[in-house]
């Protein structure tokens, strides 16, 4: 407490303060099917939710897990890559037209 007595400890330097923020999210398309304004409009249905959630608050983050093209259009391919997976949503376009398919299971194929 001496003012002019010389300081023995070891003096840290200031701890920075970290900032919490969001990872980024995956930017590049996950379907040619939909985009993310229908994810939007998907997840506000999965929620029961009035408004159509935005681009930038949808809780949910859709992820690509069997695309036709690329994995095959059988049952084999669709079991292989769903199955056990929840909260699963399914959408599939109509050959020839614009129409859009799906549907959503919470619990998860089995």
């Amino acid at each position: 407490m001496s003012p002019n007595r010389q300081v023995s400890s070891t003096i840290l330097l200031p701890r920075k303060i970290l900032r919490r923020t969001l990872p980024t999210r995956n930017t590049e398309p996950f379907s040619t099917v939909i985009n993310e304004a229908n994810a939007g409009e998907i997840a506000s249905w999965i929620d029961k939710k009035e408004n159509t959630y935005s681009l930038t608050n949808n809780p949910y983050e859709f992820k690509l897990l069997l695309r036709g093209t690329r994995d095959g259009f059988t049952k084999d391919s669709f079991w292989k890559l769903c199955d056990k997976e929840t909260q699963l949503v399914v959408v599939m376009k109509v050959k020839g037209t614009d129409e859009i398919l799906g549907g959503y299971n919470p619990i998860g194929w089995d």
